[in-house]
């Protein structure tokens, strides 16, 4: 008895190239990274990667402590905003919250490395 399926196609070797279908597929004079293998384009994204890395701003000493003293400051002046209402301080209580809500900002841009410039406000 003979088998009536005939046997599988072989398998594509270009199947999940991304450089497949470009017309300079393979030419070593187009482009950069044309006739790369897909290794080598990770390792270039991993050298790549790791530069962005390296070049990021840690979180330092000096940054710990402007975020400390930029927090207090935010809690003391909203405190204080909270306590010039009680008062009947209207115009002195609204000064207070706009700048603990920027001291606030402030603070918020050192904790996630957005600041560039620190100030330390002792």
């Amino acid at each position: 008895m003979t088998d009536l399926n005939p046997p599988p196609p072989p398998p594509d070797p270009n199947y999940g190239n991304p450089n497949f279908g470009n017309p300079n597929f393979g030419n070593p004079n187009f482009g950069y990274g044309a006739s790369m293998t897909p290794e080598q384009l990770a390792y270039q994204r991993g050298q790549q990667d790791m530069i962005k890395t390296l070049t990021k701003p840690r979180m330092s000493v000096f940054r710990i402590l402007c975020g400390i003293s930029w927090a207090v400051v935010a809690v003391v002046l909203a405190v204080g905003g909270i306590g010039e209402i009680g008062a009947g301080n209207v115009g002195g209580a609204i000064l207070c919250l706009v700048i603990a809500a920027l001291a606030g900002w402030y603070d918020y841009r050192i904790w996630t490395l957005k600041a560039r410039r620190l100030w330390l406000f002792i």
